[in-house]
């Protein structure tokens, strides 16, 4: 068996490993989220086939046998290749192997793009609303008073700054 050693820069790496793309890899696995359809069933709402990703990153993951686990790099990887072995409860067994489907660049991407995907940031980047909640304000009476327990407080007379 014959092989060779390619040294590159970091940045020629990057771009290797990004299918010759010179974006950053979770973009090229967004665009490979949407060639296989992976929104068809991963919303962003509870109303999706599958399992809703946006924020699942390092979270708790409860699955069908009870068992929970936390959704790092390794159990990503094996939803994607292999995603009967830990179903996610509540989820019915339909989402189809990708093992022999994808390279292991594109299952780098598609990790890399569901580590990306923050809690204002939906799948397939659909624009979201968020809630604001405005500040409550307290007389300035109330926030005087408080102050002044603080301060009072202190033990030897000091005072807080």
């Amino acid at each position: 068996m014959v092989g060779s050693i390619v040294v590159q820069e970091p940045a020629q790496y990057e771009a290797w490993l990004n299918g010759g793309s010179t974006g950053p890899l979770s973009a090229s696995g967004e665009k490979i989220f949407a060639e296989l359809g992976c929104a068809t069933c991963h919303h962003t709402d509870t109303q999706g086939r599958g399992p809703n990703l946006q924020g699942v990153f390092g979270q708790p993951v409860q699955l069908e046998d009870g068992r929970t686990v936390t959704a790092d790099e390794n159990y990503l990887r094996e939803c994607i290749l292999d995603p009967g072995a830990k179903r996610v409860k509540g989820f019915q067994p339909i989402m189809p192997t990708f093992q022999g489907l994808v390279s292991e660049e594109q299952v780098n991407a598609l990790v890399a793009y569901i580590k990306s995907i923050s809690a204002n940031k939906p799948l397939g980047g659909a624009k979201t609303t968020a809630s604001v909640v405005a500040p409550r304000h307290e007389p300035a009476e109330k926030k005087a008073q408080e102050a002044s327990e603080r301060v009072h407080a202190q033990p030897n007379g000091s005072q807080v700054q």
